[in-house]
């Protein structure tokens, strides 16, 4: 159990148009922000890391015998861009079809555990497939989705900061935990790619729950909250090494992403506040507050939050700017070993798991290349 509930857990200013020069370098010229060098680079290392996944794919079609991890690794592989969607789709579809087999009559997509969070990345997983037959499973999927997310039909109060929420399911623990950001994050990206209404009432629900987690005294009237914008992994809980309610980097972006994913602009003041945050921590070097801990989580939600954002350059607190993707694209590249997976030099949260982390890290580039 121990295991499972690590392998969630990891799964957690001012932006302007880009300057003629960055960090002393001479601006990329393409629109998405890239040198045609690093774009090259990244595109090679992509079909090294896709190679790798390949040679550890079981015969059945999953990895690691972790649903989890088998949907994480079809996305990245369905995902590759300048590549041929039926080639792709072949070399996936006996995970997909296991995936499937696990549906249950309520929508779910799970095998024994952690229910929600392996719904939504199945969900999404089929939904990059884009197969037929997977509609109604994708639908039902959906539905399960939003009626798991905690409010009235859970006992839940509005008043309640656990509302609006998402946890693991089904996982019994002994620390009042209900829900965490980075279970919700996962959930909001499979509402979007499963087209969930905008008008939907699940995405005001969910925005309840994010403002009760972020250090945002304009929206969060928690006597815990700070005012840096940044956010914790759930309402007065934080895993930053300092304890307290200190904001760190990782759930800081997987907030941004999922106030995008609710539909937030990138100038309302919330998404404002968190913006601030990362111009005052930015680094590609750490987890801001969790230094080397969950790093390829850090990466993976830093590069979805900043392409949804849709601007190149982050000015930090010094009044220098950065290409952030030039930034990530590099470092990731230094990172890769040269067999083409990554894997952390820090155990933590199953970090350690070459298949887990190399899909982290093939989602974080295919947002650098947007």
């Amino acid at each position: 159990m121990k295991q499972v509930v690590k392998f969630v857990v990891c799964l957690m200013c001012a932006l302007v148009v880009a300057p003629a020069v960055v960090n002393g370098q001479s601006a990329p010229r393409s629109g998405s922000g890239l040198s045609a060098e690093t774009r090259q680079k990244l595109m090679e290392s992509l079909n090294k890391a896709e190679a790798y996944l390949r040679q550890q794919q079981q015969p059945d079609g999953a990895w690691e015998k972790h649903p989890g991890i088998t949907a994480l690794a079809a996305t990245a592989i369905l995902r590759q861009p300048g590549k041929n969607k039926a080639t792709q789709l072949q070399a996936v579809s006996k995970a997909l079809d296991g995936l499937v087999a696990l549906a249950k009559p309520d929508g779910g997509i799970y095998d024994s555990q952690i229910p929600h969070y392996i719904t939504a990345v199945s969900a999404t997983a089929l939904v990059a497939a884009g197969r037929p037959q997977d509609k109604a499973v994708i639908q039902k999927a959906r539905t399960y989705l939003v009626e798991n997310m905690l409010d009235e039909g859970e006992g839940v109060a509005k008043s309640d900061f656990w509302y609006g929420g998402m946890g693991y399911g089904k996982t019994k623990r002994g620390d009042g935990r209900r829900a965490d950001i980075v279970s919700l994050e996962y959930a909001l990206q499979a509402l979007k790619d499963t087209e969930l209404p905008a008008n939907d009432a699940a995405w005001q629900k969910a925005l309840t729950f994010l403002q009760h987690t972020q250090n945002n005294s304009e929206v969060n009237d928690s006597k815990w909250a700070a005012n840096d914008g940044g956010f914790v992994y759930y309402p007065g809980f934080t895993y930053h090494v300092d304890g307290g309610t200190k904001s760190y980097g990782s759930v800081t972006y997987t907030g941004l992403i999922s106030y995008a994913w609710a539909n937030v602009k990138k100038d309302d003041p919330r998404a404002k506040a968190a913006l601030k945050w990362i111009a005052e921590n930015y680094t590609v070097d750490e987890n801001p507050g969790m230094g080397q801990k969950t790093l390829y989580y850090y990466y993976l939600v830093f590069a979805k939050a900043l392409s949804a954002m849709g601007d190149n350059t982050i000015v930090d607190s010094r009044g220098r700017s950065h290409n952030w993707r030039e930034d990530l694209g590099r470092k990731l590249l230094e990172l890769q070993h040269p067999e083409g997976y990554w894997v952390n030099t820090d155990r933590a949260e199953m970090q350690d798991n070459k298949v887990l982390v190399t899909s982290f890290t093939m989602a974080a580039l295919q947002n650098v290349l947007k």
